[in-house]
């Protein structure tokens, strides 16, 4: 089924994940060369598109600062183009299943050996996580602008069924060596994920993984009851990928508000700022 074109509202795919063709995609576009690793996020109602998409008033001010950072001179005016065509057809899906607002994130990587060993999990219900084992019906699109695609486990349901059995293994593990977490980074916590992340890719290893091609995003679905297994890939090329998860404004402005932030907003991470007359790496910011 075609989830872009039907002429009524298509249901929502039954997979755990399903891709979908992004139209007009360009053919052979430009590279885009990004001289930092750093994140863009905007939180808030759809953004409007102008057709041929705008620079100067498509997207919040905070964009164009950190496209600046993060890509060469050359390359910055590229990425515009892609992801408004990215953007038209997620806008598309989004309205279709009367979605008006979104968490949207643009993730730019440089190379990294950090996902030489996938990182196979299923992502939480992004607003009460506490209940993921249990969600269903939550879900999200991603895609990749340049750079290899998310990699997702074929065998859903067996691979969850891998995620499951390691966690309560190594739960059971730790029951005896209970800790108090003293800080962001918790060392032992650390030591568990790592436990996990080595069990599962050993208990997945061999099995089908699927990768979307370029023009391509992905519906999945999230948490542990029907959420796609999947990991990062191998980033051994710049890499431009984009996460979009949707939401009511109730939803959205509810979850910035427990993180003392006004909606709608956006922001970049990993971009100079000037603090106290230096620059830095940190945080900017739009309040829209």
């Amino acid at each position: 089924m075609n989830f872009l074109s039907s002429s009524k509202p298509p249901p929502l795919p039954n997979r755990d994940f399903h891709f979908i063709p992004i139209p007009d995609t360009p053919a052979n576009p430009p590279p885009l060369t990004l001289t930092h690793t750093s994140t863009w996020t905007y939180c808030g109602p759809l953004l409007p598109l102008s057709n041929p998409p705008s620079p100067t008033t498509d997207l919040p001010p905070i964009f164009h600062a950190w496209c600046a950072h993060t890509l060469t001179p050359i390359s910055a005016p590229h990425l515009l183009p892609r992801l408004t065509t990215l953007l038209r057809a997620v806008h598309t899906f989004l309205r279709q299943h009367a979605r008006q607002h979104y968490w949207l994130t643009i993730r730019a990587s440089q190379p990294t050996g950090d996902f030489d060993t996938p990182r196979w999990h299923a992502d939480d219900d992004f607003f009460d996580p506490a209940r993921s084992d249990a969600a269903r019906g939550c879900w999200k699109l991603c895609a990749t602008l340049q750079g290899p695609g998310t990699l997702f486990a074929v065998d859903g349901r067996g691979a969850r069924r891998v995620l499951r059995g390691v966690k309560e293994r190594v739960r059971r593990a730790e029951r005896g060596r209970e800790h108090v977490c003293c800080g962001v980074r918790c060392v032992a916590c650390g030591r568990t994920s790592e436990v996990v992340r080595e069990e599962v890719r050993v208990g997945l290893e061999g099995r089908e993984v699927v990768q979307p091609r370029e023009g391509e995003m992905v519906f999945f679905r999230l948490g542990g009851r029907e959420g796609a297994v999947h990991s990062e890939p191998r980033i051994g090329c710049d890499r431009v990928f984009v996460n979009v998860v949707p939401g009511t404004e109730e939803e959205l402005r509810g979850l910035m508000g427990r993180w003392g932030m006004e909606f709608p907003r956006s922001w970049s991470l990993g971009v100079p700022t000037v603090v106290d007359g230096g620059g830095e790496e940190g945080e900017m910011a739009d309040k829209l």
